[in-house]
C-alpha cells in the first residue's frame, strides 16, 4: 500500500498519488494515461481524474500496481 509520507512531489494535488516505491515499469501509464504520466524515473500524477471513468480506471491502475506504489486519500470524488 502507498505511503502518504512517501508522496513524490511531482504529483498533481489530490487524492491520487505515487509514492517513492515506484519502479518506473508503466503499467499505471498503460492503462491510465490520462491520470499518470512519466516523472523521471518514476510515475506521478500529473492530473487527477475528472470524471468517475477516469477515477474508475486510475484505480483500475492501483489495484495492479506490482509495488504498491498507487495511493489514494478516498476523498475528492467529481461531482
Amino acid at each position: 500500500m502507498a505511503n502518504p509520507k512517501k508522496r513524490l512531489p511531482e504529483n498533481a494535488p489530490g487524492d491520487f498519488f505515487v509514492d517513492t516505491t515506484c519502479i518506473d515499469c508503466d503499467t499505471c501509464r498503460q492503462l491510465a494515461p490520462a491520470v499518470f504520466a512519466e516523472g523521471g524515473g518514476h510515475a506521478i500524477v500529473h492530473q487527477q481524474p475528472a470524471t468517475e471513468g477516469d477515477r474508475r480506471i486510475a484505480l483500475r491502475a492501483l489495484v495492479c500496481c506490482p509495488t504498491g506504489s498507487i495511493g489514494t486519500h478516498g476523498g475528492d470524488r467529481p461531482a
